[in-house]
């Protein structure tokens, strides 16, 4: 899907997921001593978690505009919960931490998931806005009646 700028929307987010899980990975390898086996499960992990958010935060906007809704409140989408959940107990096994890393690697996992959420919102809400809207007329316009007052 194209942007009326000129970019590409798959871009943009595989742009942003970078942006938001780097620090998320470095904080991982910190602050759970990862050794490098368990530092590349973690990125996979992470990588897994901001995509099971992006498709939450999708879900969350399908909803919003199919309901004409666009307050901030969640909007239940089912199966992804569950998804999550999966995605949590895999990791759980796959890097067999201790019980108190364990949880702060799923905090990690759940910032990214909350990150892939607000990216793919704030993406699709720049997308709706650019679609529906002329936004060089509408600053022009603005700029003039500024200039004006």
């Amino acid at each position: 899907m194209s942007l009326p700028g000129g970019g590409d929307f798959a871009d943009d987010l595989l742009t942003a997921k970078e942006r938001d899980l780097k620090p998320l990975l470095e904080e991982s390898a910190r602050s759970l001593d990862l050794d490098h086996r368990q530092s590349e499960k973690m990125a996979r992990f992470l990588s897994d978690a901001w995509f099971f958010g992006s498709r939450n935060g999708h879900a969350q906007m399908r909803a919003r505009v199919a309901a004409r809704k666009f307050d901030i409140a969640p909007i239940r989408v089912e199966g992804i919960a569950s998804e999550f959940r999966a995605l949590m107990e895999a990791s759980a096994e796959a890097l067999d931490l201790t019980m108190g890393m364990t949880l702060c690697m799923w905090s990690i996992l759940g910032r990214a998931w909350t990150a892939g959420t607000h990216t793919c919102e704030a993406e699709l809400m720049a997308l709706l806005v650019e679609r529906d809207a002329d936004v060089a007329d509408e600053a022009r316009e603005w700029l003039e009646n500024e200039d004006e007052s």
